[in-house]
């Protein structure tokens, strides 16, 4: 069905295979990163309430413990994907997406805590499949223009989760602490855009090769993982990988806490917070199509010049953070000094920023290993989730994330 309309539209054959699974990914996301957004404000309003049911930094914990079992959950997904092939694998970890949705209904230290491991195995499985699911349907000449347009798709999660929140907190008027009523309403909501996602993901085609002669053993699998170690190309890029780690720690975790714990600014609550999932949409997908559409204009626009591009708006972005915030804005509710007077628009401005130069690594990413590692795309790829993540469990619990406020 998909080569037909793409024949009759006069499209390549595999452009459809890439907008249907942006398309899965925006809704799958607009579920968990518009939660990733929130978790810690919520978790911290419940915890007010009722301190014996969580700890009121429970959702830093919980990203640390699922990025920890993400980390040690990579050495076997490429066998996985392997064995399932890309687009089942990223079937079964959407379930798992949907799943820890539901458990804020009748969250608790242990049921939070558990589902945050399950979810780590369920990242690390959607994630390497997508890079082999990416390598399959892309061809010679197309990697920047796919792996942009699909982290374009990808990132209009964030729009969809923004305008909900705003409608959530609109109508019920709590935007400063939230109740168990509102907590229920927008988690509920969001998996509404999960489920959504498990049909997309089902509905994929198929371009797995799977055969008794191919599946290859767990040790085999190990083995080629740790022999991409000492890649000399993977070993250059273990640097982006693990700045990406960074990156990727400060825009979900910590600059959302920092919003909403930060009260300097009279009349504005928890909103901020949507507001944040607007814009940092619209720095997502302006960066992701604006890559796919350079790399078609201009001849050799690809790697170079979009790292050079991200590397000046990363510098902007944090200098300007790093002025603009109380220095415990991530821990607690706080009206500190700053060095610069604070801002909404100026707040907001940064969010576009670091959502462009986010959109703009993952770019560089996805074409870079979809190019280099053709043969060995599954390995490639959660070696790049292992040295990306292990920076990334190092930076959200409470204590560490303070180091963004010496960056």
């Amino acid at each position: 069905m998909i080569n037909e309309l793409s024949a009759r539209f006069g499209l390549d054959k595999e452009l459809p295979s890439v907008i249907q699974l942006g398309l899965a990914f925006m809704l799958v996301f607009t579920g968990f990163d518009t939660q990733a957004y929130v978790t810690e404000t919520a978790l911290h309003s419940i915890s007010l309430r009722e301190p014996d049911r969580i700890g009121p930094h429970a959702g830093y914990y919980g990203l640390s413990i699922t990025y920890l079992t993400f980390t040690a959950s990579t050495f076997f997904t490429p066998l996985i994907v392997g064995w399932i092939g890309a687009k089942w694998s990223m079937f079964v970890a959407s379930l798992a997406y949907t799943a820890f949705m539901t458990t804020f209904v009748l969250v608790n230290n242990y049921l939070f805590y558990a589902m945050s491991a399950v979810m780590g195995f369920a990242a690390a499985l959607l994630w390497t499949a997508h890079g082999v699911y990416m390598r399959e349907i892309t061809t010679a000449g197309n990697a920047s223009r796919n792996s942009g347009l699909h982290w374009g798709l990808n990132f209009g999660s964030l729009l969809f989760g923004g305008v909900m929140l705003i409608l959530i907190f609109r109508i019920t008027g709590q935007s400063q602490v939230m109740s168990m009523e509102v907590i229920t309403y927008i988690f509920e909501g969001l998996s509404v855009f999960t489920v959504l996602s498990n049909i997309l993901f089902f509905l994929l085609p198929d371009f797995s090769e799977r055969s008794a002669s191919s599946k290859a053993n767990f040790c085999t699998t190990i083995g080629r993982t740790f022999a991409l170690l000492r890649d000399r190309r993977m070993l250059l890029l273990s640097a982006m990988f693990m700045y990406n780690g960074l990156i990727l720690s400060f825009y979900l975790s910590i600059y959302p806490s920092c919003l909403s714990f930060s009260k300097s600014l009279v009349g504005v609550g928890n909103e901020i917070i949507a507001y944040f999932a607007l814009v940092t949409s619209l720095g997502q997908i302006s960066g992701g199509f604006f890559v796919s559409f350079m790399s078609k204009q201009i001849n050799g626009f690809g790697y170079l010049p979009t790292m050079l591009l991200a590397i000046p708006i990363n510098i902007i972005t944090f200098v300007g953070i790093f002025i603009t915030f109380p220095s415990d804005a991530n821990m607690r509710t706080s009206t500190g000094p700053t060095i610069l007077p604070p801002n909404l628009f100026i707040w907001l401005f940064f969010g576009l920023l670091l959502a462009i130069g986010d959109s703009f690594w993952n770019t560089i990413r996805t074409a870079v290993l979809t190019g280099l590692y053709s043969k060995n795309s599954s390995q490639a790829f959660a070696e790049y989730i292992y040295q990306n993540i292990y920076i990334y469990i190092r930076t959200p619990s409470p204590e560490s994330a303070r180091f963004f406020h010496m960056l």
